[in-house]
């Protein structure tokens, strides 16, 4: 399994904007093939952590390349303080209840 874990620190007046395109990209990633999990957190006011796994790094690449998640990594420069921390991981072992 392919995991992806993302901070991201919004700007305080786009953080119900950040929430909300999160939300849509839950909803539309639930179709894709490959994809395992996405789950989204949120720390405080402004700052957001994203948990995601995929069958395979070729699920992942499919899901970074579609035009929600691109559309909205186009647009961190308005939406974050910063560029986002990103982590991608080979998942070992673990269970989920």
């Amino acid at each position: 399994m392919s995991v992806c874990v993302a901070i991201l620190q919004a700007k305080p007046e786009h953080a119900e904007e950040v929430e909300a395109t999160l939300r849509d990209i839950v909803d539309a990633t639930r179709d894709e093939k490959g994809a395992v999990t996405f789950v989204i957190h949120r720390q405080g006011a402004d700052r957001f952590i994203v948990y995601e796994k995929y069958a395979d790094d070729a699920a992942r690449d499919a899901h970074f390349a579609t035009p929600y998640v691109s559309g909205f990594v186009a647009r961190f420069g308005e939406l974050l303080v910063a560029e986002p921390q990103i982590e991608f991981a080979e998942e070992l072992a673990g269970f989920t209840r």
